[in-house]
């Protein structure tokens, strides 16, 4: 059944956000981030430097984040969340757009972007919060009944400077098969 659509939780992890920025461990050039599923793992490169935020302070969905240093008190993020839903993406993009419209927030569909697993649906909300104005930018993929939204977020005027690290996380997703399929295994 659906629920809030996970990017708007983003709005409530900005405080988390401020919260762990200073407890994270850092990540390295290789570091690759992993959620899986029953038949796949979901794999992204996050920026050079940038920190993984306390799992015990997300909200529930969100698997992981990564924060990096920004110029003010709201540092910019990479947000890992999953939902399951029982319908489409397009009807999922539908939703989102509603939810958007009723709380007065301006939700653009961008269309797709490449990544390392194909084309995923990609859009943008600008919000305000005590911090000043944000920006979120959303990947949104769907297989196997699960939702997934790969949500960063930053103060906009910081956002543009962040682009490239941003789009670079986001191309690198991809799915991987696991090696071993628990419900293919018979006893």
């Amino acid at each position: 059944m659906f629920k809030q659509p996970l990017f708007l939780l983003t709005i409530a992890l900005s405080s988390a956000i401020a919260l762990t920025a200073s407890d994270t461990k850092n990540t390295s050039t290789d570091t690759v981030q992993v959620i899986q599923d029953q038949n796949d793992t979901l794999m992204f490169t996050p920026p050079l430097g940038w920190r993984y935020a306390d799992a015990n302070a997300l909200p529930e969905h969100v698997n992981l984040m990564v924060v990096g240093k920004g110029a003010h008190e709201f540092p910019p993020s990479i947000a890992l969340g999953t939902e399951i839903y029982n319908g489409t993406l397009k009807q999922y993009l539908k939703k989102i757009k509603e939810i958007n419209r009723d709380k007065g927030y301006e939700w653009k569909d961008l269309g797709t972007i490449r990544t390392e697993m194909g084309n995923a649906s990609i859009s943008q909300v600008d919000t305000k919060t005590k911090w000043g104005d944000v920006r979120l930018m959303h990947v949104i993929i769907y297989q196997n009944g699960i939702i997934y939204v790969v949500t960063a977020s930053a103060l906009k005027e910081e956002f543009p400077s962040l682009y490239k690290q941003i789009l670079d996380s986001f191309r690198s997703l991809k799915f991987v098969k696991t090696a071993l399929n628990t419900t293919d295994y018979k006893k």
